[in-house]
């Protein structure tokens, strides 16, 4: 039976028909102060098309209200089910269904419409744009010069919701076809069901071969000048910097798409791939660093480019000031050791920017426009959760890092105690740097008010990829370096690595290290203070320890430390559950090992949060049979 779509729903009233068209019945907005506006009166009508020069604007800030309500859906989908988070005794049932592991069929945590609403909103968008410049006598200047540009950004956001969809069902509908009318699924000229390999080919081809939009061709690495469209007598950096983190980032994209490509490939097959990502980040990197590229919210030459450089690096303590210190295990502060306080405010919320060294792509929200999500009341113990606290952290999870890690619960920048409980904090309660005295608070005083920022890519996701690329060529010691200490402090001589490294390091390392306008990186595992991986940094050496006999265990040792280190790093963001999946899937083809084998080690990472017995035991033999992936059955056809 056909169920209808309410617009003023978030969700669609029915699971068997998945797709609804959503052509802009989105907000207007015809200023910077007007953008998160949602009044009814601003909506464009479904069946109407663009006419002016407004609509093309107005459509793409639509596919970004799009990406709001899908924005925390992963969380609640994906680290339940991680080795972190537990629901609490109020969580609804459906929600702990998922965290344990039961079917999720018709559970609306599962559902999957919101990020098909995505590419709905995009393929409308990329057909009225087509419409409109065709039949257009003219368009203003502003529309001219960012025409193509919007057009890229909503081929990244399609991109995103696919590798969304990707990374958490392991499946998708492919459709380029704007939805004018129902069709079924089985109907081939239209939808293509692609598994997770056919799926990233498709992700992948369609950011390097762009679109051509009626004799235009439209490559997918453009961004918006926002700034000459929202207000062209002012185009002050600092004022519009929040426009330029909307859309997600071509490269890092396409990396994580090209790792996960790598999964269905030999090794000797995937070997050009991992290259790619290594040179194409580190060479990104370096241009950031010599001010060669405009990062988000700064110009080139402008006198804040100097800091963008710091954007992609793991050296979160850059502060030298005597705020922000971690503290040792008697509560005292470490005033020897490096100042941390800048690693709080990459998770901001509302108006505020954020921290330029480590965000490049988040969704934002703004209370006073009626824009919401649910971490905080689905986190915070205090009010505003109530009634509404519905995860936490596990002990286990908690036990995972050492006292002097700034993610643990002793340093507080991840995890505090509010109201006699710990609970995951980082979005909402942080510690402040304005104060001379270590403080923690809210982000808002009015706490209801804050809804955060979420982040889709940020510093860290450069050095986890170049880690996993540089172990799949086979440069162990190189990724032991990124993971554990980084090249600030691990080579005695800096002076001397900065003119010549070894041969297998990449000559862009070079520039990593602190002194001489270098980047001070001090790794992922040492940008936090966490515990340091042990790990061969030779076959030879892997062999005399007994960890691994041949360089495809020593590959499989180094991507499951990853893993690990990504599940500590990328807490309650929707990614850390994702990544186990894309280990396992590696270690499940192109003869790394066995199904049963990659399974077992996915679940070995996250039975141990469950405290009973039983419950474990059924999270190992679900993994086992099921796989990983949430399971997800479109029905019927998908309709207008």
């Amino acid at each position: 039976m056909m169920t209808k779509y309410n617009k003023t729903s978030k969700w669609l009233t029915s699971v068997s028909l998945i797709i609804c068209q959503l052509s802009f019945s989105v907000a207007l907005f015809t200023s910077c102060s007007d953008f998160f506006e949602a009044d009814s009166k601003d909506y464009i009508a479904e069946d109407q098309v663009f006419t002016q020069d407004d609509d093309v604007f107005k459509g793409m800030l639509g596919i970004l209200n799009r990406m709001q309500e899908a924005g925390d859906q992963a969380l609640w989908l994906t680290d339940t089910r991680c080795n972190f988070l537990e629901t609490t005794t109020a969580a609804p049932a459906d929600l702990k269904a998922i965290a344990h592991y039961e079917a999720t069929e018709g559970n609306p945590y599962a559902d999957p419409s919101c990020y098909y609403a995505i590419i709905s909103a995009c393929n409308d968008y990329v057909a009225n744009m087509e419409r409109y410049h065709h039949d257009a006598h003219s368009m203003s200047e502003a529309a001219e010069n960012n025409f193509e540009a919007l057009l890229s950004s909503a081929l990244r956001v399609k991109v995103w919701a696919y590798y969304m969809l990707g990374r958490i069902y392991g499946q998708a509908y492919w459709f380029d076809k704007p939805l004018t009318e129902r069709y079924e699924l089985s109907d081939q000229s239209v939808f293509t069901l692609c598994d997770m390999q056919q799926l990233v080919e498709k992700c992948i081809g369609l950011l390097d071969q762009g679109i051509d939009v009626d004799g235009l061709h439209i490559a997918a690495d453009l961004t918006p000048k926002w700034k000459e469209w929202l207000n062209p007598e002012n185009t002050s950096a600092t004022e519009f910097t929040k426009w330029l983190f909307f859309t997600p980032p071509y490269l890092l994209m396409r990396a994580e798409l090209v790792s996960w490509r790598c999964n269905y490939k030999t090794e000797d097959a995937a070997q050009a791939d991992w290259t790619w990502v290594r040179d194409a980040l580190l060479e990104h990197m370096y241009k950031a660093h010599n001010n060669q590229v405009e990062l988000p919210g700064f110009d080139i030459n402008s006198t804040a480019q100097q800091w963008n450089g710091y954007i992609y690096q793991c050296n979160v303590p850059l502060s030298t000031s005597n705020n922000g210190h971690t503290l040792n295990s008697d509560g005292s502060e470490n005033t020897s050791a490096p100042a941390y306080d800048n690693y709080s405010s990459i998770f901001c919320s509302d108006d505020e920017i954020g921290n330029h060294f480590q965000l490049v792509s988040f969704i934002m929200y703004d209370y006073e426009h009626g824009q919401r999500n649910r971490i905080v009341q689905y986190l915070c113990p205090t009010y505003p959760g109530g009634d509404c606290y519905f995860l936490r952290p596990s002990a286990y999870g908690l036990s995972l890092y050492n006292e002097d890690d700034i993610r643990s619960l002793t340093q507080g920048m991840v995890v505090n105690t509010l109201g006699g409980q710990p609970a995951v904090t980082k979005y909402y309660y942080y510690y402040n740097t304005g104060t001379a005295v270590r403080k923690y608070q809210y982000k808002k005083d009015n706490i209801f008010e804050i809804e955060p920022n979420i982040p889709l890519f940020r510093g860290h996701d450069f050095h986890f990829l170049l880690a996993e690329a540089e172990t799949h060529l086979g440069n162990y010691e190189v990724a032991s370096i990124l993971l554990n200490k980084g090249m600030e402090n691990s080579f005695a001589d800096r002076d001397k690595a900065r003119e010549e490294l070894p041969a297998n390091f990449s000559p862009y390392y070079r520039s990593w290290f602190g002194s001489s306008g270098g980047y001070g990186n001090c790794g992922i595992v040492g940008a936090a203070r966490g515990t340091y991986y042990d790990l061969p940094v030779t076959l030879a050496e892997a062999q005399s320890k007994g960890v691994a006999s041949n360089d495809l265990e020593l590959k499989r040792l180094y991507d499951w430390a990853l893993a690990d280190e990504y599940l500590k790093e990328y807490v309650c963001e929707g990614k850390s559950y994702s990544y186990l999946c894309k280990m396992g899937d590696r270690y499940s083809h192109a003869g790394r090992g066995s199904e049963s084998d990659a399974r077992s080690a996915v679940a070995a990472r996250i039975a141990p949060k469950y405290e009973s017995g039983a419950m474990q035991q059924k999270v190992k033999s679900y993994i086992a049979s099921n796989g990983y992936f949430i399971l997800w059955d479109l029905k019927d056809g998908l309709t207008k």
